[in-house]
């Protein structure tokens, strides 16, 4: 691990982009002492103040009954696929098999009928394009049975991931308030969807 003096060192030798990056896109996984010494190298090259706001609120974490409040709204609000306030919005881990060994994996915060609709679809393309691939005599059935053991931990992942949720968008949050914490949420779904993007 660097000493103080060693990252001092380090962050005078970035450029702006560099330091500007760092303090937008992670200063929340930022060591302790990491972060005033970006704050100076800010101040040091009279870059924007907004970014020393701006880390502020990423790396004011949401703890204890604060977190629990926003985990309540995020389950209690508006699902942003059908608009529905009828049933509890969850998180979901949605992937599948395709076709050339190709998969999807997003992570995304709906209500539960929209995630068991999104969970079917990926079901219904693992066993009809998953085959269509050099593995897919393996991965097929394999991606069933990991179905079936996830099945017993739904509720841990649905946690996990609204945990995750609030954790990547700290400072989105803070800024914005909790007020628009669903167009968060939809700005999150579209990302993580990528319109059925599948990766190779």
């Amino acid at each position: 691990m660097l000493t103080k003096e060693e990252l001092e060192a380090v962050y005078k030798k970035f450029d702006d982009d560099k330091i500007v990056k760092l303090a937008m896109d992670e200063s929340k996984s930022l060591r302790e002492d990491a972060v005033p010494i970006l704050e100076q190298e800010i101040i040091r090259r009279n870059l924007d103040d907004k970014l020393l706001e701006w880390i502020k609120w990423e790396r004011n974490f949401f703890k204890g009954a604060e977190l629990e409040s926003i985990k309540a709204v995020i389950k209690n609000s508006q699902c942003t696929e059908c608009g529905g306030k009828d049933s509890e919005i969850k998180g979901f881990n949605i992937h599948y098999y395709s076709m050339f060994d190709s998969t999807f994996d997003a992570n995304i915060i709906v209500c539960e009928r929209c995630g068991k609709r999104a969970r079917k679809k990926s079901y219904i393309k693992t066993a009809t394009l998953g085959w269509i691939s050099f593995y897919g005599i393996i991965s097929v059935p394999l991606y069933f049975i990991g179905e079936i053991i996830a099945s017993f931990s739904r509720e841990n992942t649905s946690k996990e991931i609204i945990e995750s949720f609030i954790f990547e968008n700290t400072g989105l949050i803070r800024e914005y308030g909790i007020e628009n914490i669903r167009d968060l949420i939809y700005n999150s779904n579209l990302v993580q969807m990528k319109s059925d993007e599948i990766t190779e």
